[in-house]
């Protein structure tokens, strides 16, 4: 008979533990099993599809030039070709709705929609420190997007990142925080009360968008709320040196947006293992610049445009295999990473994708994308039609459903996946 434990107790071990894992003496109730966990990667430029796609589908497919890299992880992803999200256009615009699978991002008045990682979130608020993590290489355009279409700003700074998780502040830092918290929820309480007065006094359409915003802030009451519960229970602690922004790191030199996403994908691996999170997404902004990478003399943003170049396309490959090589390294160790009788990437679904599919001409359909993990029966290539194409949000519905969020629909995605199972 195992004595009655609870997180909170054996994370006041302190630093005996680390990287505390899911661990079946400390389930709530309602838990069979590890919890599941989603993470998102999208990579802004793009994958060359004649090196990533395979010729034939099924379970017999050839691996493409590309998933060669995965090797081993055959069995634990599943590859798609045509598929897409209807209507997007916008090329590099396109980053927005990655997501989300809001059409036509350049039209005026374009006002996006929630992503599937913020309804993710949404269905396990406060089951841990922090509902979302979205994070990027860069500051920039977010992926992730309330309900009301507001963009999530991402962390860029992995010192940042990992100070949130796992170092914990003396008294006068938690007393700091509290204080913070209670002035926020003072301040919405005030803006609450006024939008309500306001409401009387203009047209419909203007009540419609203030009650829009009153959601926003009823949300954002929740989270400081939930966050203030958090302050008083002890982090984490990690066998993982804290990363800085300073040389030699990636995140000193702009150029090297692949060492960034190593650093990240860690930074994600941890969060998850530790259940400081269950939900992660990560944007590999593009870049200008040249790549720190033999073989490679030109920036990467005008090799993706290399009209069917010859020259430029061998370099392209040589950005874009060290890419999935660091995809196959951050899968690996996911699955490597031994919990409950199984593995962490058995209990995480990562998606791999791209807002572009052919990068050179900026256009949007034929996405180049891959499932991992999850615990479905992966080691398949589930094949579309090139010409009309399937929308995306259907998988977003597949990974909603595993997640244990009850819809049939996302966005422009109705139904599930056939074969995803």
């Amino acid at each position: 008979m195992h004595a009655q434990l609870n997180r909170r107790q054996v994370l006041r071990a302190g630093a005996a533990v680390l990287a505390l894992p899911w661990l079946e003496s400390l389930a709530r109730g309602q838990e069979a099993g590890p919890p599941q966990r989603i993470i998102n990667v999208c990579t802004s430029f793009g994958l060359y599809g004649p090196s990533f796609f395979p010729k034939s589908a099924g379970r017999e497919y050839e691996s493409s030039e590309y998933l060669q890299v995965l090797g081993d992880l055959r069995d634990q992803f599943t590859v798609f070709s045509g598929i897409s999200h209807p209507e997007i256009g916008g090329d590099h615009a396109s980053e927005a709705c990655f997501l989300t699978t809001a059409k036509h991002p350049t039209q005026p008045g374009f006002r996006n929609t929630v992503s599937m990682d913020v309804v993710a979130s949404q269905h396990v608020a406060g089951a841990t420190r922090f509902p979302l993590m979205t994070l990027s290489t860069q500051d920039g355009s977010p992926l992730s997007y309330t309900p009301t279409g507001a963009g999530i700003p991402a962390l860029s700074r992995p010192s940042q990142i990992y100070a949130n998780m796992f170092l914990a502040g003396g008294k006068n830092d938690v007393a700091k925080e509290l204080d913070r918290l209670r002035r926020g929820r003072s301040m919405l309480d005030r803006m609450r009360e006024r939008l309500a007065a306001l409401s009387r006094t203009v047209s419909p359409y203007d009540q419609q968008q203030i009650a829009d915003y009153t959601e926003a802030v009823r949300n954002l009451e929740k989270q400081l709320v939930a966050e203030e519960q958090w302050v008083h229970q002890p982090k984490p602690t990690v066998d993982y040196p804290q990363p800085n922004e300073n040389y030699p790191s990636p995140f000193s030199d702009r150029s090297n947006s692949i060492g960034r996403a190593r650093i990240l994908m860690d930074l994600a691996k941890l969060a998850v293992q530790t259940d400081s999170t269950r939900v992660v997404s990560i944007f590999i902004k593009g870049m200008d610049e040249k790549p720190p990478i033999d073989g490679v003399s030109e920036g990467h943003h005008g090799l993706s445009h290399h009209g069917r170049n010859p020259e430029k396309i061998a370099q392209l490959k040589i950005i874009e295999k060290e890419k999935v090589t660091a995809f196959r390294d951050f899968l690996a160790s996911l699955r490597d990473t031994r919990e409950a009788g199984g593995s962490l990437l058995d209990s995480t679904q990562v998606l791999i994708g791209s807002n572009l599919g052919d990068a050179s001409g900026h256009g949007t359909s034929n996405l180049p994308v891959l499932l991992a993990g999850g615990g479905y029966r992966h080691g398949q290539h589930i094949a579309g039609d090139v010409q009309n194409n399937t929308p995306l949000g259907k998988v977003f519905v597949n990974m909603l459903q595993r997640f244990g969020v009850e819809t049939d629909q996302f966005g422009s995605g109705s139904g599930t996946i056939n074969g995803l199972v």
